[in-house]
């Protein structure tokens, strides 16, 4: 059985408007300002506990 052939293909014949695809630059540097923050976070906090009395 071949139902594939009966079956119109919809999607193949319909044009839809082609979507460009957004610039992550932005995202990338706020992810990477964020990680940055928490890791001089995290190294802070991990030398006041060395340095303590």
């Amino acid at each position: 059985m071949r139902d594939d052939q009966s079956v119109p293909k919809t999607q193949e014949t319909r044009s839809e408007p082609e979507h460009k695809e957004q610039s992550l630059k932005g995202a990338f540097a706020s992810v990477m300002l964020l990680g940055a923050f928490l890791a001089i976070t995290w190294i802070g906090v991990f030398i006041l506990f060395v340095a303590r009395d």
